[in-house]
């Protein structure tokens, strides 16, 4: 009974410990395709390991605290890291929201970077279009994972998604039908 007890106990522990990153900064992508913009989401998780490396980066004053202008200003480092092109012209990204978890969280590789960013664009012309996206934010501590999300708009239509093997570069390829009048 107590050996049943005590696996039991192990696999409960072993569970929590792999529900956090550990020596990664874990960055998620994900682009949304419209008729008249498309949206880049990222959520940025620090590891255990490398927290301590991503507040140094943040936190610019060394006070242990993350103020509204270093965030701003860590959001701004990120964006400038980013690439995106339709159909091969560059795209600015323009921040929408974002949100910062507590020192506490990001050090128990628990909190989440949030930023969320659009960039407006004419109507697409009906046919085949290129979105070319590429993620160079703190590249040797980083791992990176990017996904288009299914459009609302049914005129829109993912043909085809590429990625290098460390999903830093991708490539979206997609098509837009006539519209009814």
């Amino acid at each position: 009974m107590k050996l049943v007890l005590l696996t039991c106990l192990a696999i409960a522990l072993a569970r929590e410990a792999g529900a956090h990153r550990l020596d990664e900064y874990l960055q998620a992508t994900r682009i949304g395709v419209a008729t008249s913009h498309i949206d880049v989401s990222l959520e940025l998780t620090p590891g255990v390991a490398v927290a301590d490396q991503i507040l140094a980066v943040i936190d610019q004053d060394r006070d242990g605290q993350v103020s509204k202008k270093e965030t701003a200003a860590y959001t701004q480092r990120v964006l400038d890291d980013l690439k995106i092109q339709l159909d091969e012209k560059a795209l600015k990204l323009t921040v929408v929201e974002t949100s910062f978890p507590a020192v506490k969280e990001m050090k128990a590789g628990a909190g989440i970077i949030r930023i969320k960013t659009t960039t407006p664009i004419e109507r697409f012309s009906t046919g085949s279009h290129t979105l070319g996206f590429t993620n160079a934010h703190l590249p040797s501590m980083s791992v990176y994972l990017v996904n288009a999300l299914v459009p609302k708009d049914p005129a829109i239509k993912i043909n085809k998604q590429t990625r290098d093997e460390l999903q830093k570069y991708y490539r979206l390829e997609f098509g837009v039908r006539p519209q009814a009048p």
